[in-house]
């Protein structure tokens, strides 16, 4: 009977974080099964300091999205992305606010590398390629390539990514990071440690993270910014929900504004 129970809890510790600790706002080399589909909506709240290019004193960004990622085969996933912006800004003539669809974001992720050495740890590596075309201009389509790891051993979690955009339009006045005429290369890197439970047992149906995250953004022209990003997330076997927020830590910025601080919070349902 030992054997047996064994196996059994090891095979319910991977289970039970079924979205795999996919911090806030970095990748994670992980993906739905096939078949399957996780649905993950965010509600966020940027705010920017002044733009040297455009003159706005400072602006605020209501951002909604909804990423579907669904499974294609084992170690293969689609994502789709769909933001929604409502900008306010204030100028020195007074201010003004409008609404639209952002880019559309088409993704594959695909895993080149697993590693699974017993419970929950693991080392996972996939590559990350796609294209985002903008709802304004359809004949701007901007590629996107990259590839992400991700190492989980015990209690903590750890995933890095690089992801290079490749502009192929856009103006500085509107550029809020990486939609501007310059390049972007984004490299992004987060730490979960689960708080609850500390050890799975045949009752745990989900856990608790701290998360903490290190954003950078390097474009072409030569601005380049650094942020911290603190999180708290649930992960469950068919839902998960994640509050997070960010602000600068470093800035060398001369072309776009500059963040003040972003807030926001997102569901995730898989399918």
């Amino acid at each position: 009977m030992r054997n047996f129970i064994a196996p059994a809890m090891a095979g319910l510790a991977v289970a039970v974080p079924a979205f795999a600790q996919e911090a806030m706002f970095t990748q994670a080399a992980t993906m739905p099964s096939p078949g399957s589909t996780i649905v993950r909506t965010q509600f966020m709240w940027y705010r920017y300091g002044s733009h040297p290019v455009a003159g706005t004193e400072r602006t605020d960004v209501l951002e909604p999205s909804t990423i579907i990622a669904y499974g294609v085969d084992r170690g293969l996933a689609a994502y789709l992305d769909v933001p929604v912006s409502f900008v306010h800004e204030d100028t020195p003539d007074g201010g003004n606010g409008h609404e639209g669809l952002d880019n559309l974001d088409l993704m594959l992720k695909w895993r080149v590398y697993k590693h699974d050495s017993g419970g929950v740890d693991t080392v996972r590596v996939a590559l990350l390629g796609g294209v985002e075309m903008s709802f304004e201009d359809e004949a701007a389509v901007h590629p996107k390539v990259g590839a992400v790891l991700t190492m989980v051993r015990g209690r903590h979690g750890f995933n890095v990514d690089a992801i290079y955009h490749w502009t192929t339009d856009g103006t500085e006045a509107d550029n809020f990071g990486a939609e501007g005429p310059a390049d972007a290369l984004a490299m992004n890197t987060s730490y979960l440690y689960r708080i609850a439970p500390t050890q799975y047992t045949s009752e745990s149906t989900g856990a608790w993270y701290v998360t903490a995250e290190i954003n950078a953004l390097y474009e072409t022209n030569g601005d380049l910014e650094l942020r911290w990003a603190p999180g708290l997330m649930y992960e469950g076997r068919e839902f998960a929900f994640e509050l997070m927020a960010q602000f600068p830590l470093w800035e060398d910025v001369d072309r776009r504004a500059t963040l003040e601080f972003a807030v926001g919070f997102g569901f995730r349902f898989l399918f």
